[in-house]
């Protein structure tokens, strides 16, 4: 999908002393950054989205001039907090006088070519959410749009998957109450799924207790709002989920089919290249992970945790479909197999020569 962006103005870091009139009186308050078509303002007299407020603004340079603007978004204290910024306003200018304009327009242009451009989301970012309610669904898309998300909304759990089948998200807003099926459904279904089972998901519930987010961590879910909640909020989380994909995505060597490339023949390799890292497996829901330091296996994850380490190791070389990838890190603790890769390598295709014949 093509979307047709329209760049902002410059805008600056600028520190401006910026007067107006709040809920508790006249506050006196600096600017973070600077535009021509608007100002954000270090504050914690936040006023409510859409209204009106008479600005005096006095530049660096001492010029002062003063500007109908209206509030067009909210940092909130919580919110900026999380992303290491000052709370504060972003305000619209609405009537910008002549002297004013002139003013504003002269010490834009003196400093213009030092401006930093204004940091935007990568469009390649594909969110999918998922709501059944018509209204939250478009909050939901308005607001990730914003900041440059590229969004599909699906009103239920099955368009939502056949999305999915289409264009793989890089995250996944859902819904806890869902037509046609579940989020907790939803979230089963993309389990089973070998190349969407690692989609990172945000879920909205209702229910802001202890109990709900345990449950929903329990199904795989990253992330859990409780309703009501700000954008800001949801913001954040899904800026931190694609930060970690990214940086998840910059760590990973290799990937592909077990019907490819085998796993016999990836763990041979492995140790004959001493690499290190986590080797995740996925089959039919099926899950397993092998620990790899310097070539051996040090530990196995699977569903068969009544089998000993090297049992488990033993069932997952059986494996011949499915799914792998190979993240390389450093790789540390006790070697809970015990025995080396390669003589395990050797004993498997013994016996597998042996079952054939």
């Amino acid at each position: 999908m093509t979307r047709v962006r329209h760049e902002r103005p410059p805008r600056l870091i600028a520190r401006c002393q910026v007067d107006f009139e709040g809920p508790g009186g006249w506050v006196y308050a600096e600017s973070e950054d600077l535009s021509a078509t608007g100002i954000f303002v270090r504050t914690e007299a936040l006023l409510p989205v859409g209204s009106a407020v008479w600005l005096t603004i006095t530049l660096p340079t001492g010029e002062a001039f003063s500007v109908w603007a209206e509030v067009a978004h909210l940092l909130t204290l919580s919110a900026a907090t999380a992303l290491g910024r000052h709370p504060g306003m972003g305000l619209q200018f609405a009537d910008l006088p002549p002297e004013g304009a002139v003013a504003l327009g002269a010490y834009l242009a003196s400093v213009g070519t030092q401006a930093p451009s204004t940091p935007s989301v990568d469009t390649t970012c594909h969110v999918l959410v998922v709501e059944g309610s018509p209204p939250l669904r478009e909050r939901l898309s308005r607001a990730l749009e914003q900041v440059g998300f590229d969004v599909d909304a699906q009103p239920d759990g099955r368009a939502a998957l056949l999305a999915c089948e289409m264009v793989r998200p890089d995250v996944i807003i859902t819904g806890a109450q869902l037509p046609q099926l579940s989020g907790a459904a939803l979230i089963r279904r993309l389990a089973l799924h070998p190349g969407l089972v690692d989609i990172p998901v945000v879920m909205i519930g209702d229910d802001g207790s202890d109990h709900a987010r345990l449950e929903a961590y329990r199904l795989g879910v990253r992330e859990y709002i409780a309703k009501p909640f700000l954008d800001e909020e949801l913001l954040i989380r899904v800026h931190r989920l694609v930060a970690e994909q990214q940086r998840s995505a910059a760590t990973v060597s290799l990937r592909g089919s077990l019907g490819d490339v085998s796993l016999m023949t990836l763990l041979s390799l492995f140790e004959f290249e001493r690499k290190s890292g986590l080797l995740l497996l996925v089959r039919e829901g099926a899950l397993a992970r092998l620990f790899v330091s310097e070539g051996r296996v040090l530990k196995v994850e699977s569903a068969d945790l009544h089998l000993a380490p090297r049992d488990r190791l033993r069932a997952v070389l059986a494996w011949t479909e499915g799914q792998f990838e190979f993240t390389a890190c450093t790789v540390a603790g006790v070697d809970e197999v015990g025995v080396p890769t390669t003589q395990l390598l050797l004993e498997h295709a013994q016996r597998t020569d042996e079952e054939a014949r």
